[in-house]
């Protein structure tokens, strides 16, 4: 079992293992938001720790593939040798205390649904999850997930896929969006038994959206 370790009901993985094999075998990305120790003054790249989309972190719990956990604080050990470590002992007495930490892991339930989006959003990115797809925050693009059909590192985003119904204006800024970066906005639409995907082709002359079921 893969620990989540849950701040604010965000999960992140902190292990490279772990990391590795969620990418791997079960194509989880994340996000890598962490400063690279060998160099730390740039940002044109990222490492630990990896920050999950909510999706993610409740697809592999369903799945058994990962649990969400918390870690007790420093504060909630009530170790009253803290306050006296002098600076010459920090670092033996500091890994004493972390081991303690780590070995009072506590697992924690997933965070509730807030709403009928989340709920959506959950089954969209399972279904199309389940189908083979690799799939990322759409939010640069104004859109919910971005749809890769194979590993981002070697393929370009196809889909800028929505979960929420968009008002004619916003359907007509995302469309051009979605053409200009050379990908499809495609309207995902629960009916209470499965996911129904509409294509939307924008027609300049017009600015009139046309939609057509599409199918995965």
């Amino acid at each position: 079992m893969i620990d989540i370790h849950m701040i604010n009901n965000k999960g992140f993985i902190w292990n490279a293992d772990d990391w590795y094999v969620l990418r791997t075998t079960h194509r989880m990305l994340g996000s890598l938001i962490g400063t690279l120790p060998s160099t730390p003054r740039q940002e044109d790249q990222n490492g630990l720790p990896c920050l999950l989309l909510i999706e993610e972190v409740r697809l592999l719990v369903e799945n058994c593939i990962g649990r969400t956990v918390e870690y007790p604080s420093f504060t909630s050990l009530h170790i009253k040798e803290t306050a006296k470590i002098n600076p010459p002992d920090t670092l033996p007495n500091v890994m004493i205390h972390l081991d303690e930490i780590c070995s009072n892991v506590i697992e924690v339930p997933l965070p509730k649904f807030i709403n009928d989006l989340e709920r959506i959003r959950y089954k969209v990115f399972k279904d199309l999850w389940s189908k083979g797809f690799y799939l990322t925050c759409g939010m640069k693009f104004g859109g919910d997930f971005l749809v890769y059909e194979g590993d981002p590192l070697a393929y370009h985003a196809k889909y800028i896929v929505n979960c929420r119904d968009l008002d004619k204006q916003i359907m007509v800024s995302r469309s051009r969006v979605s053409s200009i970066t050379n990908k499809k906005m495609v309207l995902a639409k629960d009916d209470g038994i499965s996911i129904t995907y509409l294509i939307y082709h924008l027609d300049d002359s017009s600015q009139n959206n046309n939609k057509i079921n599409y199918t995965f």
